[in-house]
């Protein structure tokens, strides 16, 4: 197809303003599926559909009439959570406009602001777009306003119900009308007849028969089946074996063009040879590199272990298989006295490390442990995110790292926030009206977004806010390691890295949560709150800031006595208690799952 009729496009939004859904109409619109089809198609994960989220971004080929003329559409629905904020970036890279969909019940959210500066970033054409008009709740009014306070214009906002499919031909000819065609390519080949290969990545998955299944953007030359390739990022080389793309079922065609967007299948088995955000080019005749996007970085570190120490290696074999279609999951080996082999995983999110864990315990089969969530923290000048390795010393420059927050909530709640905020140890940066509605913006330790500042945010403010976070830099800081000591013993999985002034409330909460958790055994079991922990001979250092006592189950070994003098029923008492210290001493306390699910709940 002519290039000049072609048109790329994503779709971004705040979670739940109904992406998914609008894909639906087009697709219907541009007759790649019937009437009669499951809701939210291209949201094909089982988790997709339970959480009502969009997880892995879809690039799906659709082909619709306007004007007598035929048009390659290339629609790319994105996730909406922060947590996969970094799939949204992919997309944007990859297209040459956007549609910027809100929800005309809720307005603008943090995560719509989000996506509105990477695509204002990205120089892309932006088409507003106003979705769920026909809800009763709707306020056309009051959202129209808050994107003219964007910057857009009346007279260009869609308006759309996606659900009903009103006005949804009418935004197809925008998409048509303002979106520009794909630019030529910059570069040509050392003869001038063809412009050379330039492919940009922006996913990848492994196919076990077939190889390495890379999704790409083609700015230039063309790819056919039986071409050699390379990879710029990483010097490696293959062979295309199939080239198509998503209608949403795969087509197979025997080239892809410059402007167009589909996959290739390759004869590379090893996924780590292709990178996300590298170029794909011909070995004899390579091009320069696309100026793509940085590679995810995790900011929350947890440790996954499994509670039969001989499932590890199916756990480890699970992480690798997950890892193949997940490019921001990244972990290493990790072993603990108590909890015994593990992996420590980082994610770019809690909800992308809650998803994790869903499918580790759903598709393998794995009961597994988790531990607290942590942060990277700089002792002077080294690298840790495994609380069990922060022991500064009293000289030491100890950093953590913060982020910027944006806050979108009504107006009223301001006040709220800001104290809210303030006790998070952050300080406001900006404030901003848009509409009836206020933005936010502050700087915040990102360890206090990860201890309950979600919670916080939705029940200061009714569940009207929203929030969106980056990490920017690294600051002094003032912490200090609680250990958790289970029958004087330290669990290694309850260990916090927390602010020095909130390690007090926050220990006795957290021994308080324990005792709830810990079943009761046939000795009384302490739970205590220890910082500056350290092993002596005979006994132990550190400085306890709580304790709870477990009580014992006591069996009544005085109920055979009917009588006689009360020395009896003393001398089995003693005797009693001499069996139960010797339990003390021996006995291995057994900590469920809940117990370290219990700092999650604080």
């Amino acid at each position: 197809m002519d290039k000049k009729n072609i048109r790329n496009f994503a779709i971004i939004a705040h979670i739940d303003h109904g992406k998914s859904t609008l894909a639906d109409r087009i697709m219907e619109i541009c007759g790649a599926i019937g009437e009669k089809h499951q809701a939210q198609i291209l949201d094909s994960l089982e988790l997709e559909r339970e959480h009502g989220i969009t997880i892995k971004l879809k690039a799906i080929r659709l082909s619709y009439q306007f004007s007598n003329i035929n048009y390659q559409l290339n629609l790319l629905d994105t996730p909406g959570h922060v947590d996969f904020s970094y799939e949204v970036s992919r997309s944007l890279a990859s297209v040459e406009g956007a549609l910027l969909i809100v929800d005309a019940s809720q307005g603008i959210q943090a995560q719509t602001l989000s996506n509105f500066n990477l695509a204002m970033n990205a120089n892309l054409t932006l088409i507003p777009v106003i979705n769920k008009i026909d809800m009763p709740a709707a306020n056309i009014a009051k959202t129209t306003t808050e994107l003219m306070d964007l910057g857009f214009k009346e007279d260009e906002i869609i308006k759309v119900s996606a659900k009903t499919g009103e006005n949804v031909e009418m935004l197809l000819a925008e998409i048509i009308e303002k979106i520009p065609a794909p630019k030529a390519a910059s570069h040509s080949t050392s003869s001038g007849q063809a412009d050379k290969l330039s492919a940009l990545i922006f996913d990848s998955s492994l196919d076990p028969y077939k190889g390495v299944i890379v999704t790409c953007r083609l700015f230039g030359g063309l790819i056919k089946v039986g071409d050699e390739i390379s990879f710029l990022a990483t010097k490696s080389k293959g062979e295309v074996l199939q080239v198509g793309y998503l209608t949403p079922k795969p087509n197979y065609i025997e080239e892809l063009k410059s402007g167009e967007v589909g996959f290739i299948a390759t004869n590379i088995k090893d996924l780590s040879l292709v990178k996300v955000g590298d170029t794909i080019t011909h070995p004899r005749e390579p091009s320069e590199p696309l100026p793509g996007y940085q590679e995810a970085r995790p900011v929350v570190f947890l440790s996954f272990f499994p509670t039969e120490s001989s499932e590890f290696q199916k756990m480890k074999e699970a992480f690798e298989k997950l890892k193949l279609n997940d490019a921001a999951l990244i972990y290493s080996p990790e072993s603990s006295i108590s909890l015994g082999q593990g992996l420590r995983v980082g994610f770019l999110g809690l909800l992308h490390a809650q998803i994790t864990q869903e499918r580790l315990e759903r598709e393998y089969g794995l009961d597994i442990i988790v531990t607290s969530p942590s942060v990277n923290f700089i002792i002077d000048g080294n690298v840790i995110n495994k609380p069990s390795e922060f022991n500064p010393s009293s000289q030491s420059q100890v950093e953590e790292p913060y982020a910027r927050i944006t806050v979108f909530a009504p107006q009223k709640y301001y006040g709220q926030i800001n104290e809210l905020i303030y006790k998070k140890r952050g300080t406001i940066e900006t404030s901003q009206n848009i509409g009836t509605s206020q933005k936010i913006e502050a700087v915040i330790p990102l360890l206090e977004i990860l201890i309950g500042f979600y919670d916080d945010l939705k029940s200061q403010t009714s569940g009207f806010a929203s929030f969106d976070f980056e990490v920017i830099d690294y600051r002094p800081a003032k912490l200090v390691k609680l250990d958790i000591l289970v029958n004087y013993e330290p669990v290694e999985g309850l260990a916090q890295v927390i602010p020095v002034e909130k390690a007090e409330e926050f220990g006795r909460k957290l021994v308080a949560k324990l005792k709830e958790e810990i079943p009761r055994q046939n000795i009384p079991i302490p739970v205590q709150a220890v910082i500056n922990f350290s092993r002596i001979k005979g006994g132990v250092g550190g400085k306890i800031l709580a304790r709870e006592t477990i009580a014992a189950y006591r069996k009544d070994v005085t109920a055979k006595l009917y009588g006689g003098d009360v020395t009896r029923k003393t001398k089995l008492l003693d005797k009693q208690k001499k069996g139960k210290k010797r339990m003390k001493k021996f006995g291995q306390i057994e900590i469920p799952q809940e117990a370290f699910l219990a700092v999650l709940k604080i």
